[in-house]
């Protein structure tokens, strides 16, 4: 998953849905944190992504996952496989966010909410 700089960014008119996937810049990172631009998909309600300027989203890795359940597979339409890094999670800006790259399936955003809750519970 290379760098996408020419990726447009979304303006704040732009409805910004849960289950989204598209382009985010996520800029400069320390370790382990992900950086770059790199696919993510949009977690927070689609209620209070149209009142925020800001959404909360999992990043997107073509790495293979270390842990289980820490990294899901994912197949994204006209993407090679991918997997949603779970404690990545993170709130992000909007005017991080770019090019769309389609909706997830209820199923796969059901798999990201299952593995969520085994990372952040007791």
């Amino acid at each position: 998953m290379g760098e996408r700089r020419s990726r447009k960014a979304t303006t704040a008119e732009t409805p910004v849905r849960r289950g989204t996937a598209c382009w985010v810049n996520l800029g400069t990172g320390a370790p382990p944190e992900l950086s770059k631009v790199r696919p993510g998909i949009v977690l927070s309600n689609s209620i209070q992504n149209e009142r925020l300027d800001s959404v909360v989203i999992v990043p997107l890795s073509a790495q293979a996952p270390e842990i289980w359940p820490l990294r899901l597979r994912v197949e994204l339409a006209g993407m090679k496989t991918s997997y949603v890094v779970i404690p990545g999670i993170r709130q992000v800006s909007k005017s991080r966010l770019q090019e769309p790259i389609g909706a997830v399936a209820a199923a796969t955003m059901a798999r990201i909410g299952d593995a969520l809750a085994l990372y952040l519970g007791e």
